[in-house]
């Protein structure tokens, strides 16, 4: 079929989805002139910086996902949490309400206390160390980019799995903004305001405002008839643009956040059996907790950005402080019984950063970027843990633990890019990463009433150091103008630390993880940029994986597990047959299989001398040689589709998007399991003049009321879940200036 019957059968297409309602049920009438006018729109060139310089996405050598912010709003997506409906090979699950996000099945399920994710998460160029304050509702977007595989070479030392590339939209001299007011279900109110303009001929300025209250929780704890599963955030951010002559350009930043929310709901999973005997039935969203969750964070940041434009370079300098102070408390056993809980946790991190960057900006045939990174952390957690040595207490035994890391970070890296001929090009990169972690903890114990008693502090190693080197080869090839083909190699580690839950006798450490990564992959823009194509296919070999372990008490460490492979594919498509209608689809397929592993956490169920189940589990050390990794399901696939109707001098915008995923196991000894599920978003958007100044939207999200995990525990007195939102739908008023 040649490309011109095939364009002419996608605009057919186009013509009976739009006849049809685009599945709605009501026929909207397209005009064959209006038709043969949108048909010249193609597929828009979007412009990433996943190489550290700004380049079209299909001239990039690596595997990218790219949404602007408003088609992150279009399809549902609201938080960090919901970006892995729209990225292929992405899962993002919390733990104690951290970010625990991973690509192509690698990421860290233990990161506080100064420990850090293997998937790095990047705000306006300023890295977020705290997994704490990696969770966040996406206002004031310009666009998030999901880079997939070691990001070593230009991003450091805990970009293992990838980036998650986060940009916030720019000031402008022309005053202009947005405001938006929303109801929901849940009982909950929204309101968003965005404001820029120029403040002088050399000074602009933006103010951002985000405010979300749900009132109602998703479910109840019945143990006490409150409300779980709601929250309240508030975010403000100022972004200042200063012209210092011709050539010298600054960009200062300042944000703050609160999240106030009953969340780390955790319950006993459906049907398990509990130690304590009593199955839980009823509503997935309900808990039966005798500790009633909470989690309130606080989130700051300042950073300053200097450019200056020498005659064939950039000279570039980012410094950031940030700071984050997360208190929480949850039931550990996730029962009406007073077995483990955590209360009074407080996790405090700070940092500092500062990054140097020479970038070349002429043309010719070779591009380069070097630099120089400092990082410097100081993470701390404290607790109250009470923990009983039996089902049912007394006694109760209470904990109070202090510990915490610092880490000083420093790195020096260069990458390059020569052009062989005008349609090959070679680039080779290389990361050298120093690092120092210090580690400090001290505790104190009470039985029942009794006061308490110190304990020994942590002895043994409580300095550790390390230093790798990361690198990138990469070889691409423009077949033609709208297709690239490239191969490549990278080597990504995570540096070694401490386990961050020891606050009493020898410390213990755990090594640094290695990932090498082999991929091959081609990006297409086909059919007069109708139709854009872009697939990779990837083989990771994994070694020393820092994985969270349990043994039979309540506290959990970090130990290594000795390797994994690691293979899979990657695809995204957008079908793009007029201006009026875009079709999108994400595929991913992962095979992941543990190699040796012989030191698992092992849960086995426990049985009476008879062999039959008397509820919660025993937790042993074995091998889980073979088993597939955590949070990683075999395969995903989401499908989205937009579509304009002009109605008059207004119109609608349709945007529906469906995503299902193949589950995943919670744990390396691949006990508990999330089943598949769908999870259906959607939104109709009418607005009232062609210049969409003044827009009603109805919007919903989880529409299909998935009870879908965030978190699953194999743990001594039974199985604990812990839900994520369910269906949430409302109407936005929206306005434009």
């Amino acid at each position: 079929m040649s490309s011109k019957n095939i364009r002419t059968l996608l605009l057919a297409t186009a013509s009976i989805a739009a006849c049809s309602g685009a599945g709605t049920g009501h026929a909207q009438a397209v005009s064959p002139a209006a038709t043969a006018e949108e048909s010249d729109a193609g597929v828009e060139d979007i412009v990433v910086t996943a190489q550290k310089r700004s380049e079209r996405l299909q001239d990039v050598p690596i595997a990218v996902t790219a949404i602007s912010g408003e088609a992150l709003t279009a399809k549902g997506v609201a938080s960090t949490l919901d970006i892995q409906q729209v990225t292929p090979g992405l899962t993002f699950t919390t733990v104690g309400g951290t970010a625990a996000p991973r690509i192509r099945g690698v990421g860290t399920t233990q990161a506080i206390g100064g420990n850090e994710n293997s998937v790095a998460t990047y705000i306006d160029g300023v890295y977020y160390a705290s997994s704490a304050g990696s969770v966040m509702q996406l206002a004031n977007i310009a666009q998030v980019a999901v880079l997939k595989g070691p990001q070593g070479t230009l991003f450091g030392r805990n970009a293992t799995g990838g980036l998650i590339q986060i940009t916030t939209l720019d000031p402008k001299h022309q005053f202009g903004g947005k405001v938006s007011a929303s109801y929901g279900n849940r009982d909950t109110i929204g309101a968003s305001a965005y404001v820029t303009g120029g403040l002088s001929d050399n000074v602009a300025a933006d103010l951002s405002l985000y405010y979300n209250n749900q009132r109602d929780g998703f479910g109840v704890n019945r143990f006490n008839g409150q409300d779980v599963n709601k929250g309240k955030d508030f975010a403000v951010r100022s972004k200042w643009l200063i012209q210092l002559g011709e050539d010298t350009t600054v960009k200062l930043v300042g944000d703050y956040s609160k999240y106030a929310a009953v969340t780390i709901a955790r319950r006993l999973i459906s049907g398990s059996l509990p130690q304590i005997g009593t199955v839980f039935t009823g509503n997935p969203f309900d808990v039966d907790s005798d500790v009633q969750p909470y989690f309130n964070s606080r989130r700051s940041g300042v950073s300053g950005e200097l450019i200056h434009h020498f005659a064939s370079f950039d000279l570039s300098s980012i410094t950031a402080y940030r700071r984050t102070r997360t208190l929480l408390g949850f039931d550990g056993d996730g029962t009406r019984i007073a077995n483990f809980s955590t209360t009074d946790e407080v996790l405090l991190d700070r940092q500092f950063s500062q990054e140097f960057q020479l970038t070349s900006t002429g043309g010719g045939v070779f591009q380069w970027t070097a630099g120089a990174y400092y990082f410097y952390g100081d993470g701390d957690l404290s607790a109250a843990i009470a923990q009983a040595p039996a089902v049912l207490p007394p006694p109760i035994v209470t904990l109070r633990v202090q510990l915490g890391q610092k880490t000083k970070a420093p790195a020096v890296y260069a990458q390059g890019t020569y052009k062989l001929t005008d349609a090959t090009s070679l680039t080779l990169g290389a990361r050298y990463s120093w690092e120092t972690r210090h580690y400090n903890g001290s505790g104190t114990s009470a039985v029942g009433a009794a006061p308490p008693a110190a304990l020994p502090p942590v002895t043994g190693i409580t300095k550790l150091s390390n230093s790798r080197p990361t690198w990138r080869i990469a070889l691409d090839h423009h077949i033609d103008q709208n297709i690239l083909v490239y191969v490549s190699y990278n080597r990504g580690f995570k540096s070694g630390g401490f386990a961050a839950t020891v606050f009493t006798g020898p410390t213990q450490t755990f090594e640094p993880e290695v990932l090498d990564a082999y991929e091959i992959g081609f990006k297409s823009d086909l059919l007069d940029r109708h139709v854009r194509l872009n697939a990779s296919a990837f083989h990771y070999n994994y070694k020393n994986i820092q994985i969270q372990a349990f043994g039979n008490g309540p506290i959990p460490t970090v130990i290594n597990a000795a390797s994994a492979k690691i293979s899979g594919l990657d695809m995204e498509l957008t079908v793009r047959p007029t201006s009026a209608l875009t079709l999108t689809t994400g595929f991913s397929y992962i095979h992941s299989k543990f190699g040796s592993f012989p030191n698992a956490s092992i849960a086995v169920p426990r049985v009476n001398a008879a062999g039959m189940p008397i509820g919660g589990n025993t937790t042993v050390r074995g091998p889980a040689t073979g088993n597939e990794l955590a949070n990683t399901p075999d395969w995903t696939i989401d499908l989205g589709a937009d579509y304009d109707v002009p109605l008059g001098r207004g119109g609608l915008t349709l945007s529906g998007h469906y995503f299902h995923s193949d589950g995943w196991f919670a744990e390396p000894d691949n006990y508990l399991k999330q089943k598949p599920y769908d999870q259906l978003s959607g939104s109709i958007s009418y607005y009232f003049n062609p210049e969409k100044t003044l827009t009603v939207t109805a919007w919903g999200r989880n529409l299909t009321n998935e009870a879908v995990a965030v978190q699953m525990q194999a743990r001594t007195t039974g199985n604990v879940v812990q839900i994520g939102q369910g269906r949430t739908y409302g109407v936005t008023l929206g306005a434009k200036f």
